[in-house]
Parts: C-alpha cells; structure tokens; sequence
C-alpha cells in the first residue's frame, strides 16, 4: 500500500513538474490537427430511402399458381435469409457490375477517382457507396463525394452535388436492370405458356373430334339419356312378352293351340320377342334397324353394347373435360404474361429522394481533435516518465546510466549509418 501510495504521489509530481510541458504539447498538437482537418478533402454523403419490394411472381406466375396447391410451405424455396427474394434480388442488383460500371461511365468517375481501368473505378466506387436494409424493411442506398485539398466554395458544391446525383442515379439504374430483367422473364414465361396454351388447343380439338366421331358411328348424342331410354322401353316390351306369354299358355289349354287367337297371341308373342332381342343385341351388330325401327335407330342402343360403349364415351368425354379444365386453367396464366410482358411501369419505389448533404460525413473534427489530444498527453507523459526516470538512475546508479549512454550512442551511430 506504502509503494502504491508513493508511486502515485511521484506520479503527481512528475505531471506537476512537467505540466507546461505537456500542456503546450496538447495545444500545438490540437492546433495542428484542426488545420489538417480543414486541410484534408472533405466528404459528403447522400442518402436515399427505398420502399420494400413488392412480392410480385412476375415471371413465375404459372409456376406459382401450381405451388400455391401444394400441401406444402416454402416448397423448393430453401433458406433465403432474413430478407424476402425480391429485397435479395435488390441487394444483388445494387453489387452488380453492370450498374456499378454504368454509374462509373455516367459520372466519368475513372477520372474523378485518378483510376486508369474500369475495374479499378469500380472497386473505388464499391468503397464509397453503402446499402444496408432497415428493420422496417426499407432499403438505405448512399453515396459519397470528396473535395480536394483546401476546397473552396464550388468545389464543396461541386461534391454535394456529386453526391446527391450519384445516389439518385444508383436508383434508377436499379430500376432500369430490375425492369430488363422482370421483362426477360415474363417474355420467357410468355413464350413458355404460349407454346403449351397451343398444344392444349391442338389437344382440345383433338379430343372434341373423337368425342364426335365416337357418336357419330355409335349414334351416341346423349349416352346417359339414350341408355336410361333403352332400359325403359326394353322394360316395358319384357312386361308386354311376359303379359303376352301368360295370355298364350291360357289360350292353349283352354282353346287349343290350333285355335286363330292362339296363333295370332303366339305372332305378337314373336314380334314382341324380336323387338326385345332388337333392344338387346341390336340387328347386324352396330346397326338395329327393320321396318319398325328405321325412324328409332339413332335414339335406342343395344343393352348389350351399353357398358362398353359408356366407358368409350365416360373416357372421350373426360378427356374433354379435361383439357377445357387446362385451357380455363392456362388461358388466364397466358393473359398474365403478355400483360407482365408489355408492363413499363417503375419497379422501384422511392420513399426519400437523396438531397445536397448540409454537412460532411467525414473526417470528424472533433474526434480527431480528441484523439491527438489524448496522444499527445500519453506521449507527452511518457516522454517525462523516462526523463525522470534516466535522471535518477544518474543519480543512483552510475554504471548503469554509462550503460544506457552508450546503448544510446551505438543506437544513434548504426542510425547515421543506415540513413547514409
């Protein structure tokens, strides 16, 4: 405690014996860094405020509308980050080379940042344009300008402007790529459902013509309607056959089968019989047509062909369906991306404008006052510290302080040495 105390006391006293000291050093050392800072080029930042991104699918509307069906989230999308896909396509818009070399080309910024390659100005550039994206979703874009040793007044201005031009410029290129490649994509998309828009028609067509060609050779124009026909007229003829068979075993036990109401209930019988065969089997296979049924033939249809003929007609008549459920589904899908196609409206939102900056972003005068104050104090204390410390090992120790001079003599002989 007695040495911690005594080395603070001699601490002390070594700022009070060297306070002059320290204090002119402190103030040269403020003085000069003030006038380097109003030296040193000056630099002013423009800033301008984005709006979120819209989620539009653009080009991705067919593909998003078969997504939105699935019993699944984020299907094929991944992990993107905290930003949503069109804030990423942004940010990779803003870091793209493209829009970097048109803003260098635009402001001749190889001249203005002393460069002799495109490559270069870019990389230059890079260093003084900011993006970031806020909590609240917005995109931050800025872009700094520097002044010249001792600028005046204009070329301050000059760099205000610089600044304001280069930041509202970096946003409409962005719009520009953004615009290209949001028509690119609706342009393929289009060309995509285009091509399967005609082979659904082509498809459609093709399906209607053997739905028509199938009840043209079968005589089907309402299938369900025609069999439900079928099945009650061959009823009622069976009712009739089985009446008419009742009525003939009772005229042949009682009158004989000689007798003429007999064979006139045994005739009727035959016919009755034969129109029921007809509606069963039809007459030479496809076609069922006597006498009697040359006005009927195109409405009833062999029971006997109705299972096979309704799956013919169930399947053609699905694959109609079918496709005008593509074409309803498709047709829309198509409209879509010929309107994305053909749109020309701004893609980005802006919320604030970049303005003329009213001060620089850097360098800091106060700061850097601050901080060649505090240097030059820790310095300057040292600088005391070590005097002080040499001079009572004179006092104290002799040999030793002979020692430190001529470590000191052969430090000052080799520097000479290397200097020459």
């Amino acid at each position: 405690m007695k040495t911690q105390a005594y080395s603070l006391i001699d601490l002390t006293g070594i700022l009070v014996k060297w306070k002059k000291f320290i204090l002119r050093n402190f103030i040269i050392v403020c003085v000069i860094m003030v006038i380097i800072s109003l030296v040193v080029p000056r630099w002013y930042r423009a800033n301008t405020i984005l709006l979120p991104p819209s989620e539009d699918s653009g080009g991705m509307g067919l593909a998003a509308a078969l997504l939105s069906n699935l019993p699944v989230s984020g299907f094929g999308s991944g992990n993107l980050g905290a930003f949503s896909q069109e804030t990423n396509i942004f940010l990779a818009i803003l870091n793209s080379r493209s829009l970097l070399s048109a803003i260098v080309d635009k402001f001749d910024l190889k001249k203005e940042y002393k460069t002799e390659t495109l490559e270069e100005a870019i990389k230059a550039l890079q260093d003084h344009i900011t993006m970031q994206v806020n909590e609240d979703g917005t995109i931050a874009v800025a872009a700094e300008a520097g002044t010249p040793f001792l600028a005046s007044e204009a070329e301050v201005l000059r760099a205000k402007t610089l600044a304001r031009d280069m930041t509202n410029a970096i946003v409409t290129e962005l719009d520009i790529v953004n615009k290209r490649i949001k028509v690119e994509q609706a342009h393929n998309t289009r060309i995509f459902i285009e091509k399967r828009y005609h082979q659904n028609l082509e498809d459609l067509r093709a399906a209607e013509e053997a739905l028509k060609l199938f009840q043209q050779k079968h005589e089907a124009i309402a299938l369900p309607e025609q069999t439900k026909a079928v099945i009650t007229a061959a009823a009622e003829i069976r009712a009739q056959i089985t009446a008419k068979e009742i009525e003939a075993e009772f005229l042949a036990k009682y009158l004989g089968k000689t007798h003429p109401d007999y064979v006139k209930a045994q005739n009727e019988l035959s016919i009755l019989t034969a129109k029921y065969n007809q509606f069963k089997y039809g007459t030479n296979g496809d076609k069922y047509s006597t006498s009697i049924w040359d006005d009927e033939r195109d409405i009833f249809i062999p029971i006997d062909k109705v299972p096979e003929l309704g799956l013919q007609f169930a399947r053609l008549y699905r694959e109609v369906m079918l496709q005008e459920k593509i074409l309803e589904f498709i047709l829309p899908q198509y409209e879509q991306a010929k309107i994305q196609e053909a749109k020309d409206t701004p893609t980005v939102q802006v919320l604030d404008r970049a303005e003329l900056p009213e001060r620089k972003s850097r360098p800091k005068r106060m700061i850097m006052v601050a901080v060649a104050g505090l240097l030059a104090i820790a310095f300057s204390l040292g600088f005391a510290l070590i005097v002080e410390r040499v001079q009572t090992l004179q006092q104290t120790s002799p040999e030793k302080y002979r020692k430190l001079q001529q470590i000191s003599r052969s430090f000052i002989s080799d520097w000479r040495f290397w200097k020459k």
